[in-house]
């Protein structure tokens, strides 16, 4: 015997009348579903539901005869529903408003038109990163005037310690980087240039791509991997905390307590490091000169005055700060879009690193292609 119905055959065992009883909740369910199943259905054309001796009746239990309903309509048995209590009716009737989504199968998409699809997504969001940019160079530069007649404005300990973090902790490596590829450099020249027995002109590559295009690159390069990628992580860190809500909230501008300081201690740390690179660069080439080439310091200081003189320096110097602009606002615009998740803030990081060197190496292009055509 059913603890959850009883059945009655009509005329000619084309009906069947279900009589529910007992509580249909969600801890009896599986128990009516086992029940139900056992019920013989061949032959049946229409069914009655009745339910004027159910006890309890549940949304659960309402989802799984609106389930049932459906398959029975399905199978091609008409199915009524009587004598079920006003509460009962409501459950039920606010539960079949609900229909459920069907699934859509993935549609297979042809490469090429997967491609194009891919390449039009990444250019539009290329050019938001580009209005975004566009508007943190913009508000940066518009700030700076306002706080140079508002001094007390400027957060000079968050300067200060920026300029610490992404600078004065940044020379070690910095210096070994730039003597490495200077005497690398030095190396592969002098190697090249014996073969036309004119490796006096090595001093002249090693003090020529340092001062105008390596110090300044090489250094930008590595400050984009170590401080940019930082910037990125700890505002999006703060945006994935909720602290940059809360300072717009106290009625501070994020742009002026977290981006502000950064990119003015980059801005002041790259021409630095710059000055750095170069002394280590060169320090480097005349090491390299000494024990390969056998000149002496008065020889390399010779060569070196009659190879370069200060424009040079100044040329590469001069980039440091479009180089430090463009590392700054890119790690700190990242950093604010960062959304969701840890992971999110992982992509926005990288994406600043990558986006940063992208755009150093297309600004020294740039660049190089404007001093040669000045004749600078």
């Amino acid at each position: 015997m059913s603890l959850y119905y009883t059945s009655q055959t009509g005329t000619a065992a084309a009906a069947l009348d279900l009589s529910l009883k007992g509580h249909w909740s969600v801890l009896s369910l599986p128990a009516i579903r086992r029940e139900i199943e056992e019920i013989p259905l061949a032959g049946i054309k229409k069914m009655t539901l009745k339910g004027d001796a159910l006890e309890d009746f549940d949304t659960s239990a309402a989802w799984y005869l609106n389930d049932l309903l459906a398959g029975l309509a399905a199978s091609g048995i008409k199915a009524a529903m009587t004598g079920f209590k006003d509460n009962h009716r409501r459950v039920f009737d606010r539960i079949s408003g609900f229909r459920p989504e069907e699934e859509k199968l993935p549609q297979k998409i042809h490469p090429v038109r997967a491609f194009m699809i891919a390449t039009g997504r990444n250019l539009v969001e290329i050019w938001k990163d580009c209005i975004r940019g566009i508007g943190f160079l913009g508000e940066f530069l518009a700030g700076i005037p306002l706080r140079v007649f508002q001094p007390k404005r400027f957060r000079f300990r968050s300067i200060v310690f920026h300029i610490n973090e992404a600078g004065i902790k940044a020379i070690p490596i910095i210096a070994l980087m730039a003597f490495s590829i200077a005497f690398v450099t030095g190396y592969q020249g002098a190697f090249q240039l014996q073969k036309f027995d004119a490796t006096i002109y090595t001093v002249d590559l090693i003090v020529l791509s340092t001062l105008r295009e390596m110090g300044v690159l090489i250094t930008a390069i590595m400050l984009a991997g170590r401080s940019g990628s930082a910037f990125a992580a700890q505002i999006g860190t703060m945006k994935l905390n909720e602290e940059v809500d809360a300072l717009q909230t106290m009625g501070v501008s994020p742009f002026e307590a977290l981006v502000l300081p950064r990119i003015i201690a980059i801005v002041i740390s790259l021409p630095l490091l710059t000055v750095i690179a170069n002394i280590m660069g060169l320090l480097g080439g005349y090491i390299f000169s000494y024990s390969y080439l056998d000149y002496s310091y008065v020889q390399f200081l010779s060569r070196m005055q009659e190879a370069a003189d200060m424009r040079q320096f100044y040329v590469g110097l001069s980039k440091a700060p479009v180089f430090a602009l463009l590392i700054g606002i890119v790690g700190c615009m990242q950093g604010l879009q960062a959304r969701g998740s840890a992971e999110d803030v992982g992509r926005k990081t990288i994406t600043a690193v990558v986006q940063s060197i992208f755009l150093v190496i297309v600004a020294d292009a740039i660049f190089s292609v404007i001093f040669t055509k000045l004749g600078i």
